[in-house]
Parts: C-alpha cells; structure tokens; sequence
C-alpha cells in the first residue's frame, strides 16, 4: 500500500465515522413530536435580486473559459445555487432526491428561457451511470449527507471539464446548535468532521482547491419562524418554547460559516 493509498484510506474511515457521530440519539428521536428532518419544499429557493455568492461568481468564472457552458448540479434543491445564474448556463442538468423541490426549480426555471433544463429525481451515486461531462460540476450544502466521501468527489470530477465548485459549512450543519443541545438533553455533540477533511481529501485525489469562507448562498429558509424550526431540530415541544427562545436571545447558537472550493481542472 503506498502512502497515499493509506492516507486515503484514514480520511475515509475518520470521516464516515465522525459523521456517524452526528446521528440522533434513539430515545431522543423515538420521542420527538415532529420529525427534525421534515423541510418544505418551498424552502431553499432563491432571494429576488440577492448579491451573487463567492460559489456562484466561481461556477460563472469557470463557465467564460467554456462554450457549450453547460453545468451539472447535485443536490440541486429549489435551485438557489444555479438559478440566480442561469441566464448564463446553456444548459443544466440539476439533481437532488426531493422532488417536490426540483419541481420548485423547474417551474422558476421557465422565467430564464436562455437555459435549457434538465431535472433527475435520486441518489448521485443511482444516477451517475446515466450522466455525461459537464462544464462544470457543483454540489452545495451536500457532503456532509455523504458517507462515501472518495467516492463522491472523485464522481463529481469525472463528471467535470473544466472544474468543480463545493459549497459547505465550516463545521457540519448541525453544528450550531450543539450548545442548546447540551443545555436541553445534556448530550455532548461532535465538533468534526469538516471542511478542512475534504480539502484533505480533494488533495489525496490530486486537485489542490481555492478556499473562500463568506457569506452563504441566499436563499429563501423555512416559512417556519426560528423558534419553531430550532423546535423541531432539536426534538422538543412547545411547552419547551419559552425555555428555547431564552436560549436563543442568549445567542447560544455557534456560528458556522460558509465554505467554497473552487476546483480547477484545466488550464486557462
């Protein structure tokens, strides 16, 4: 086994097993009284006339050296990462396993006639024998609900011309509530995996990104207020709202920025 087959081989196991570590605990979920995991499908969608993200400047720098400009996205969503910059891209094939969502995308995609559509409901991993090459290659907000971590960058570059553009958080998503976790179920949550592992891993596979930390792409959240949703995240009910907004005007919530990896795979 060379070193690099070996280091390979640790990231991949560390990661798996600290993202495990993110699962709720059983007794905690079986008495939950709304599902923590349940998101409207009109959430995520694009904020009208928002400011571009460092991800979406990324995807458009990469698309001035292409000419089909042709984008693949994976974890699409309601299609706030793509469709605040379709009128660039000639075409997209975007993908995500809630459908409700891409017929979200779909329909607000009819305003931006200049891109041709293309949606596919299911798993990456389902779905990437039917894919071709694409310009560029994106997937926000996703890897942190991938348990195969090599094998899921190493699809997103075979998939890649010129280049692939991550977004994620710093730290897992649920990693700003880890503070109210322990306040109200006296349970210690993990701190990692993070961003830093998949830089590690991106460079086993020979691709050494650009790293930007800003702002997050916006996008329209849950309808639900933030009371009610930190609620349901976290398993408790509204008997347990006053106890949960004073804990929210404390500012326990940690912050957890935004991180884009902007992968280049061709020479200008």
């Amino acid at each position: 086994m060379t070193a690099t087959e070996a280091g390979r081989r640790v990231v991949a196991q560390r990661w798996s097993q600290e993202l495990s570590r993110w699962a709720i605990p059983d007794d905690v979920l079986v008495g939950a009284p709304a599902s923590p995991w349940v998101f409207d499908s009109k959430a995520f969608r694009p904020v009208p006339n928002a400011p571009l993200n460092q991800t979406q400047l990324a995807i458009l720098t990469l698309l001035d050296r292409c000419e089909e400009r042709s984008v693949l996205d994976v974890g699409a969503g309601a299609g706030a990462g793509v469709l605040p910059i379709a009128g660039s891209i000639r075409s997209l094939v975007a993908l995500d396993q809630d459908a409700a969502m891409l017929e979200e995308l779909a329909l607000a995609s009819e305003s931006v006639p200049e891109a041709m559509v293309e949606t596919r409901v299911g798993d990456f991993f389902a779905l990437e024998n039917g894919l071709g090459r694409y310009d560029v290659v994106t997937s926000q907000n996703v890897v942190y609900n991938i348990d195969d971590l090599f094998g899921f960058l190493e699809g997103l570059i075979a998939h890649a011309r010129t280049g692939v553009v991550l977004e994620m958080t710093l730290h897992h998503p649920h990693y700003g509530l880890n503070l109210l976790w322990q306040r109200f179920h006296q349970l210690q949550r993990p701190t990692t995996p993070d961003a830093t592992d998949v830089i590690e891993a991106l460079v086993i596979l020979g691709v050494t990104p650009r790293v930007f930390v800003g702002p997050p792409l916006a996008r329209i959240e849950e309808p639900a207020p933030p009371l009610v949703s930190t609620r349901r995240r976290l398993c408790l009910a509204p008997s347990d709202d006053v106890a949960i907004q004073e804990a929210l005007d404390e500012g326990l919530v940690l912050t957890n920025p935004s991180v884009t990896l902007v992968c280049e795979l061709l020479d200008a």
